[in-house]
């Protein structure tokens, strides 16, 4: 499993790629969000991983450790 914590202002994502699964998962990490509806995104699609994550942070650039699951959306 490979992670990356995006942190933008006050809000933090973490997107978690379950690489042998090909499944992506995003949870919401800020403070302020709920800890019952921190899972934001499960399943197999980067940009619909991607999209859930912006909903938290905003548009944002991909980071660089994410590119490669980008490409072969």
């Amino acid at each position: 499993m490979e992670e990356v914590r995006i942190q933008k202002q006050d809000r933090s994502v973490s997107f978690r790629v379950a690489v042998d699964a090909g499944e992506f998962i995003v949870f919401d990490m800020s403070l302020s969000s709920p800890t019952r509806n921190r899972t934001l995104y499960s399943g197999k699609e980067f940009s619909l991983a991607w999209a859930a994550a912006e909903t938290v942070l905003g548009e944002i650039a991909i980071p660089d450790e994410l590119l490669k699951y980008a490409a072969t959306a």
